[in-house]
């Protein structure tokens, strides 16, 4: 069946991966090794993208958990500090919302949604699908289900680009091809595959 939509994820595809780049300076300023940090924060991570957790709730979990004021947790602003737009990438997704439907499905807080939003044209989008405003995140399958009803496609009809391997499994099972980014020249080689030229 013909492709007629590919859904990007943002962080990591469309920006710069930040996390790990936190996470390393949470380490230093808190001489707590980076892993422990990682799973912490991102155990915390799916009820704050998802809208169940304020910003305040989260950023002070944060501070008692590794004695640090709250003020220092600075999570939603890193994005915007430290998070560069990948040119190659939102000029691909340019080029081919001239032929299909473009969308994007993002795991985010509020805060880092609109940061993101002063960074990327969310206009080359026909929309873009926010974990912190469906209140629910990849690689839950109504995510991915959402986005194929608001753009009228079957799954086998869309592909899916996101840097992480959970959430490309998530699209799957929902029936979706997807594709795991780990650069643009593999990436249009895998939309070849499907038939997708830029």
């Amino acid at each position: 069946m013909a492709i007629k939509a590919v859904i990007f994820d943002m962080g990591g595809v469309l920006l710069d991966a930040v996390n790990y780049k936190y996470f390393r300076k949470m380490e230093g300023l808190t001489n707590t090794d980076e892993k422990t940090i990682r799973n912490f924060i991102v155990s915390l991570l799916v009820d704050y993208e998802s809208g169940n957790m304020t910003k305040h709730e989260f950023e002070s979990r944060i501070a008692k958990r590794f004695g640090i004021k709250e003020s220092e947790v600075k999570w939603p602003i890193f994005l915007y500090d430290n998070g560069k737009v990948k040119k190659d990438m939102v000029s691909l997704a340019k080029k081919l919302s001239k032929r299909y439907k473009i969308a994007c499905i993002t795991n985010v807080d509020k805060s880092r949604y609109y940061y993101a939003k002063s960074l990327i044209d969310y206009g080359i989008f026909r929309f873009v699908l926010a974990s912190c405003y469906f209140g629910v995140s990849k690689p839950d399958k109504r995510i991915y289900l959402e986005a194929l009803r608001r753009l009228n496609v079957k799954p086998s009809e869309a592909v899916f680009i996101d840097d992480m391997e959970v959430n490309v499994k998530g699209a799957r099972k929902a029936g979706i091809n997807a594709i795991r980014f780990k650069g643009i020249n593999g990436l249009m080689k895998d939309l070849k595959k499907y038939g997708i030229e830029a």
